[in-house]
């Protein structure tokens, strides 16, 4: 969660991955999953929300971050196909 290296150093008024992962805590209040995903410092944050706190995750996130900001992505209820 607190992981040093999701700013630069060189960088430190640069902190968006910082103030997204603590959004995400005092959003999700314990509920879904948050983590850094990618690479360190250009990495960004991936979100697993309860479908019942979705579009309100989704407009606090953009209130402080921006429109657009947010990628809504759906996971299929079903595990892998193999494609022959």
């Amino acid at each position: 969660m607190y992981l040093q290296n999701v700013f630069s150093p060189s960088h430190i008024q640069q902190q968006g991955v910082s103030i997204t992962l603590a959004l995400c805590e005092k959003y999700l209040k314990g509920k879904g999953a948050y983590r850094v995903h990618g690479g360190g410092f250009a990495g960004t944050v991936q979100t697993f929300v309860p479908k019942n706190m979705l579009n309100d995750f989704v407009e606090k996130i953009e209130n402080v971050l921006g429109k657009d900001s947010c990628h809504v992505l759906s996971i299929r209820p079903v595990g892998g196909t193999k494609i022959i």
